[in-house]
């Protein structure tokens, strides 16, 4: 199916040239930066250090081209939704096509009822504004006062809107990034700093979070746009200081005065920029760097251009990489990534610094072999010691994976052969024989799954079992390499298809909930069943039902994998196309019992088109947050028949070939069947 991260400043900086990004056709920056320090008392919410935050970054756009007459600071009284608004208003006469904006705001943040039935916990994310009061200086009991009061805090879906406005004028030459100091969810405050929200939400007395049925991204950040507005929009990246469950607590700058953490690393990053450096890799020195100073948060990155270089450049080709997960020591790290990605033992790996696109162009850190192999974590004995001490400095690049796996039977159909295939002549049969000796994923045998069929032009690939055409290849005999592939593809096809798991105590439910005129109907989920089988017929279109019927909150990734092999990332979609909403990593994690939550097909919707045949969506549960998406990559729109192939696990090598071992079970493996069929004749 398709669908749709301490620098003390020296004198001699003074003397340094400013560092400035040159084009042919140079676009003007502009800055815009919202800082609220002085609450008044009467609201409730505590003073901050905001105006430090926007004073470190106003310099740090300066250092890097941004003229001074350009970045405009609105501060306190005059951060209200009116203010705000007015603001955007204001910028957005400004600016013209190809221009570049930066976007912050410091204050704090917190939840508020939402004002939609679309959030898994019934709460939207918030700035709040200046003159927001918080919810024990309000009336319970006076829904006026409480609905007035509420409509000062400056939700996410409007921002969202505001952004929108700002993309629009920029056009698609344009680049637009926003970044977010403030918490974006209530909870007990930690330390002695001071933490940019930490209050209960704001919710009415009869507040039911269980009426949300519908469910988006948790993230402050939210698009709501159709893919044709999208192709002329300018691409953007949000970076937020938190996770939405998270708190925000100050650190302290180089001279010792409080400041927000993310504008801090900003403000840090900003002074060491590289002119190349992509979203994505200045994303990993501000991770880096909050990992210094704030431990207990972890920085997001959205947006739909993480890939392209800071500040309207190009983009580049990232290599999949997978993250460090902790440094046990000089010599071992854990890794974010199992056996379920490759990442069996003995799989061979290299480290390169944080921001590496292609590994193959640089000498790595050091290089190492994963020893200990769970499903979704590795551990990994490292050659030479390495001497970073945060998670954040490396990234992890896999050279020769390691699938535990038996090797695919395969049987090159000849005259010999006895079946009612065309068959090859001996000679073309030797010849794709000899190119398979050294290629330890398939054995040659009698007891085939798969057959290897001559055609007049292309050559087949067909499962044994049951007829199905696997894969088509022009010319096997001469074009060895290609099949190889093929055969790489069905390997790493079965693999995912024979994964299982159990923990106990995580678990989740999914149901294919289709999608009529446009909306979710559950009342038909058990019309599409047949025999217990989902069956749908070309051209239908469906969403997901998700609930979390274990006892630990978890989060879930799902694979699609295709009657032809073909293999698409369904959960999660860090980048969206078209009108879709993203769905990140961290969104992905539900609580048990309540309500289960159905996506908005606005937002997510799958539309079924052939090849025919059974269809597995598998389904990947765990207590720890996983990312199976980056094992591949997705381009296409959000119909299955049209997302492109993704590329696979198994793309560039297969190095290893080894029967199923044991690995730990540490979160739960299941799958949804599914029939494809043609449509009827209406």
């Amino acid at each position: 199916m398709k669908l749709p991260q301490q620098i003390i400043l020296a004198t001699y900086f003074l003397f340094l040239p400013i560092i400035v990004f040159s084009q042919v056709n140079k676009p003007t920056k502009h800055a815009l930066l919202f800082a609220i320090s002085d609450y008044p008392e009467i609201g409730g919410w505590d003073k901050l250090s905001s105006s430090n935050d926007i004073a470190h970054i106003s310099k740090a756009l300066q250092w890097i081209g941004f003229q001074s007459t350009n970045i405009v600071q609105v501060t306190d009284e005059k951060v209200t939704v009116s203010g705000i608004k007015d603001a955007f208003s204001e910028l957005n006469s400004r600016i013209k096509k190809g221009d570049i904006v930066f976007i912050h705001f410091s204050g704090h943040g917190t939840q508020v009822e939402a004002d939609r039935d679309n959030k898994i916990d019934g709460l939207d994310e918030c700035l709040v504004p200046y003159d927001a009061l918080s919810l024990e200086k309000i009336d319970i009991n006076d829904s006026t006062q409480l609905k007035k009061e509420m409509g000062k805090y400056l939700r996410g879906h409007v921002l969202g809107d505001l952004l929108k406005q700002i993309r629009s004028k920029l056009g698609n030459s344009g680049d637009l990034v926003v970044t977010l100091d403030f918490c974006c969810s209530g909870g007990a405050t930690r330390g002695t700093n001071k933490v940019r929200g930490g209050k209960a939400p704001f919710v009415s007395k009869n507040f039911d979070p269980t009426k949300h049925k519908y469910s988006d991204s948790t993230q402050l950040f939210k698009q709501t746009i159709s893919s044709s507005q999208d192709q002329s929009l300018a691409p953007y990246n949000v970076i937020s200081a938190t996770r939405p469950e998270e708190l925000d607590t100050e650190t302290k700058d180089e001279n010792g005065k409080e400041i927000g953490p993310l504008s801090y690393a900003l403000y840090q990053s900003f002074l060491k920029l590289d002119p190349n450096i992509t979203y994505r890799s200045f994303f990993a020195r501000i991770q880096s760097m909050m990992n210094i100073s704030a431990q207990e948060q972890h920085p997001v990155l959205e947006g739909n251009a993480q890939n392209r270089t800071l500040f309207g450049g190009s983009y580049l080709q990232q290599k999949a990489f997978f993250e460090i997960n902790e440094i046990v020591n000089d010599k071992k790290i854990t890794v974010k990534g199992g056996a379920v990605a490759g990442l069996g033992v003995g799989a061979k790996l290299m480290l390169h610094l944080a921001g590496t696109t292609d590994p193959t162009l640089k000498k790595p850190i050091t290089k190492g072999t994963v020893v200990i192999s769970d499903n979704f974590m590795a551990t990994v004995q490292l050659d030479e010691p390495i001497n970073f001490k945060q998670v954040y400095d490396a990234w992890v690049f896999v050279s020769e994976p390691i699938f535990n796996i038996n090797p695919v039977s395969l049987q090159i159909v000849t005259n010999e052969s006895k079946t009612k295939y065309a068959a090859f002549t001996i000679e073309e049969a030797k010849k794709i024989e000899t190119a398979l000796t050294s290629f330890p994923s398939v054995e040659l045998h009698a007891k085939p799954e798969l057959l290897l069929v001559k055609g007049n032009q292309t050559d087949s690939l067909i499962v044994a079992s049951n007829g199905y055409l696997f894969s088509e290849i022009k010319k096997a005999s001469n074009n060895t390499e290609e099949l190889k592939t093929k055969l790489k593809q069905y390997i790493q096809h079965q693999f995912l298809l024979g994964l299982q798991a159990n923990t106990d105590g995580i678990s989740m439910e999914v149901k294919l909930v289709p999608v009529i005129n446009g909306k979710a109907d559950t009342n038909l989920i058990e019309s599409k069943k047949i025999n217990g089988l989902y069956e749908f017929e070309e051209g239908d279109e469906i969403t997901l039902s998700i609930k979390n019927t274990g006892k630990k909150p978890a989060y879930i990734n799902i694979l699609d994998l295709q009657p032809d092999g073909i293999i698409n990332a369904i959960l999660p979609r860090k980048v969206p196309t078209g009108n879709e909403s993203p769905l990140l990593p961290n969104s992905l994690r539900y609580i048990p019992g309540g309500s289960s939550f159905i996506f908005d097909p606005k937002d997510f919707k799958i539309k079924i088109f052939k090849p025919y045949g059974n269809e597995v969506f598998k389904i990947f549960v765990s207590e720890k947050e996983i990312d199976l998406e980056d094992i591949a990559n997705s381009k296409g729109a959000a119909t299955r028949g049209d997302l492109s192939v993704l590329e696979l696990i198994l793309k560039d090598s297969y190095k290893g070939v080894h029967k199923r071992g044991n690995e730990k079970a540490d979160g739960t493996i299941s799958e949804i069947l599914f029939r494809i069929k043609p449509s009827l004749p209406k």
